[in-house]
């Protein structure tokens, strides 16, 4: 009897141990993601700092878009679901190949946020673009994007109220002035200090653009990680239309291991992933049906080490488009397809002349799948960075029309 209940003692010991070495080797992986990614200020910015700005009469003659023709998928939009794009200012006049029918609402890229004074930088087209004509034949509801990017420049303008009248009363008049239906706040960066001022200018601009025109909305990007835990979203909630998730760079130019834009699932391959990023949402009270989780129609290309995954990176080179990839990697060089199931992504590993490189991206299959994802679990709806990003293919858009067609 005394034997047994010391092996009984010996056993819940080495349970216990084992469990405490577990939890600790999960919490150092933990830290060592988020010191792999804590330094990322800003998805988008990092996208489009260096992009060329031409004026959409231009852009069209660089790129023949006159001269295409394209012919959607037939299909109407289930009420059911939201699908929603962001068309960057730097795409022109891309918009021209867009299927509209199958899209809810379509934000213009962006009001840049002069965070000294709450004037923009920048609306690029937004007064003259043929865009917002274009949604709205078809009943698709047009934004305009309101974005700030880095610690310091969304502190400054957060703490400085007459900066936000400022805006608030340029964005009553831009909505206005282009029959638009609301606002996407992007803003990226923000320290953990300006928590309780993020949620004050919510407030603050829902209750004043409501004032102007009841109708408008106000939607919020949320971060596929908030490491700095700025989002209160109780505090949120009540002013907030709906949310869109920033659903991808998980993997990217800050990372040591080429991998998954967007991986679906948390694995001990890719570490975090978008289920675990959209259930702590969840969790904190995001309703579902309130949720559009944005998707990427472009990829992550690295130098690596090796044909291996993950491959360890040596230099990384580019965020490439949907379409630059299919030109150039898959219809050009013919490199073959591969799929990785853990984190549902596809990607492409080859040899470069004496180089190996690995791009990871997101297609028509790996797209079905989360899509799939998104329907059962009656998540509000999908958002696509940035439209025009395949133009020339019309694959995604098929694909966008078959999953979310009445």
């Amino acid at each position: 009897m005394y034997l047994n209940t010391f092996n009984l003692k010996r056993n819940i010991v080495l349970v216990n141990k084992t469990a405490i070495i577990l939890l600790l080797f999960n919490l150092l992986l933990s830290c060592e993601y988020q010191k792999e990614h804590i330094n990322i200020t800003s998805s988008r910015s990092l996208h489009f700092k260096n992009t060329k700005s031409f004026s959409e009469t231009k852009w069209d003659s660089l790129n023949h878009i006159s001269n295409k023709k394209t012919i959607h998928k037939k299909g109407k939009l289930n009420s059911k679901y939201k699908t929603f794009g962001w068309h960057l200012y730097s795409n022109g006049s891309s918009y021209k190949n867009y299927n509209f029918k199958i899209l809810w609402g379509i934000s213009y890229f962006s009001y840049v946020v002069k965070p000294e004074t709450g004037g923009y930088k920048n609306i690029h087209q937004w007064k003259t673009t043929a865009l917002i004509d274009s949604a709205k034949v078809h009943n698709c509801k047009v934004f305009l994007s309101v974005s700030n990017f880095g610690r310091k420049n969304n502190s400054t303008f957060l703490n400085n109220i007459k900066s936000q009248e400022t805006l608030i009363n340029n964005l009553i008049d831009l909505l206005a002035y282009r029959k638009a239906d609301g606002i996407n706040i992007d803003f990226e960066g923000i320290a953990r200090k300006d928590r309780k001022q993020l949620s004050s200018f919510v407030s603050l601009i829902s209750k004043r653009l409501k004032k102007a025109n009841p109708t408008y909305m106000v939607s919020l990007c949320l971060y596929a990680n908030d490491w700095n835990k700025v989002f209160n979203i109780k505090k949120l909630n009540p002013f907030i239309d709906f949310y869109t998730l920033m659903g991808y760079d998980y993997y990217g130019s800050f990372s040591s291991h080429a991998g998954p834009v967007t991986p679906l699932k948390n694995s001990k391959k890719f570490g975090n992933g978008l289920e675990n990023s959209v259930n702590n949402y969840l969790k904190k009270g995001v309703k579902a049906q309130k949720l559009i989780i944005g998707l990427p129609y472009y990829g992550a290309e690295w130098y690596t080490s090796n044909e291996k995954t993950p491959s360890k990176v040596k230099k990384f080179k580019s965020h490439p488009a949907y379409k630059t990839i299919k030109r150039i990697y898959i219809d050009s060089l013919k490199i073959p397809l591969q799929f990785d199931i853990e984190s549902a992504s596809t990607y492409l590993s080859f040899k470069d002349g004496n180089a190996y490189k690995e791009i990871w991206f997101e297609d028509s299959k790996s797209l079905a799948i989360k899509y799939d994802w998104i329907k059962k679990n009656n998540i509000g709806g999908v958002g696509i960075w940035a439209l025009g990003y395949d133009d020339g293919y019309l694959e995604l858009w098929n694909l966008l029309a078959d999953k979310f067609s009445e």
